[in-house]
Order: C-alpha cells, then sequence, then structure tokens
C-alpha cells in the first residue's frame, strides 16, 4: 500500500464530513500520539484527541476513542474503511469482530463492503481490513500487528477509563489491551476522560494545523 500523507489521509478521511458529534452517553477517552506517522482527526475545544489514524509499515491504521463513535458516525467509518483498504485497492472485504454494534455491520452491508464476521482475528480469509473493539484484542494482537504491517487495514474503537477503574494498579499504556496493537503506530488510548462535543472539521483542522497544538 502507498504511503499518504497526513493532509492526503485528513482529506480522504474527513471527505464531506463537516463536524464529528461527540454526543449523548458515551464517555470516550483521550487519545495520545507519538512518533513521526501519527496524526489527530478530531480534537476538541480544550484540545483532546478524540480520532486518530497512523501509517505503520506498509498499513494503516484509524482510532476512535469510543467505540460507539463508529455507529454514531457512520460517513465517517465509511471513509476510514476506503482509507484503510488503500485508494487503489478493489478488496471490499472486512473482518469484523463479533463484539461490533449490529448498526456499524449494516451500514457497511449499505456501503458495498462484504462483511466477514470473526470470533478471532484471521488473515486467511482475504480481507482488506480488520475493525474490533479494543477490549477484545488479547491474544490477538501480533496477528492484528503483522497483518497492519503487512498491507491490511485495521479500525479500532474503544477507550480506557472503564479498564484502568477495573485494573486500578495496571498500566493503561502497556497493559490495555487496544494500546497492545495501537502503540506500534504511535497512537495510545488513556484512561483519562474527553470532554464529548461537535467537532469541526475543514482546512484549518488539517493534520499540519492541529499538530501544531501538540
Amino acid at each position: 500500500m502507498s504511503v499518504s500523507k497526513p493532509q492526503q489521509a485528513y482529506a480522504s478521511i474527513m471527505r464531506g464530513i463537516r463536524e464529528v458529534r461527540f454526543e449523548g452517553d458515551p464517555v470516550p477517552c483521550q487519545l495520545l500520539l507519538s512518533g513521526q506517522h501519527s496524526f489527530p482527526l478530531v480534537v476538541n475545544s480544550h484540545g483532546q484527541v478524540l480520532m486518530a489514524a497512523s501509517q505503520c509499515g506498509s498499513g494503516r491504521i484509524v482510532i476512535f476513542s469510543h467505540e460507539a463513535q463508529m455507529s454514531m458516525s457512520p460517513d465517517v467509518t465509511i471513509n476510514a474503511l476506503s482509507w484503510l483498504k488503500g485508494e487503489k485497492s478493489s478488496n471490499m472485504s472486512v473482518g469484523v469482530h463479533n463484539s461490533t454494534d449490529k448498526q456499524v455491520i449494516d451500514n457497511l452491508h449499505k456501503a458495498g463492503f462484504k462483511v466477514k464476521i470473526m470470533d478471532d482475528f484471521s488473515n486467511d480469509k482475504g480481507i482488506g481490513v480488520y475493525i474490533t473493539c479494543a477490549y477484545y484484542i488479547k491474544e490477538d494482537a501480533q496477528n492484528i500487528i503483522a497483518f497492519m504491517k503487512s498491507g491490511g487495514g485495521v479500525l479500532i474503537g474503544g477507550q480506557a477509563w472503564w479498564w484502568k477503574s477495573q485494573n486500578p494498579k495496571g498500566n493503561t499504556l502497556l497493559e490495555f489491551p487496544g494500546n497492545k496493537v495501537s502503540a506500534v503506530a504511535g497512537i495510545y488510548f488513556s484512561d483519562l476522560y474527553a470532554e464529548k462535543s461537535q467537532c469541526q472539521s475543514g482546512p484549518k483542522y488539517h493534520p499540519g494545523n492541529l499538530l501544531s497544538k501538540f
């Protein structure tokens, strides 16, 4: 898969999107970024990153700071999948962990993707992208990383503050299941709450401008 500059990736994922609403009951966490390849997609008015993307090896990854956002922002999710599979790829097969909200699966069908429900990750089914909640990665982490580095796309949704409440002595950055995959691409789920808000999209929110705030 070809390397996509952050500005190009942002334009692809946020195409036609004027705002992303983080509202209602779901409470997102703050995402932390490191390295040269990760970049923010959605930042609230407090400067907290709510969505991010990165490239790792030959593959790509997009992170939502709460799994509910994958169904609450269907247009962003579909755009993200198109970027994750690669603009020039004709592979519309998407592996979806069985914990994923049914509304997300319905939206994928409507957008023309071929959905393959999985109990555990498998690269044997010819998928181009894998979708999962951050909590269910566990022993699949190394296989998912290998899939991504070899050119696959990965979409993960989740938050780590609940995990921290159940594992008060645990190291979130090292031990939270989602971080076992996202960390290799320079994106971390933190156990910090993020403020919910309506986040604007547009040229002034491109990664080049957003990164200057970090």
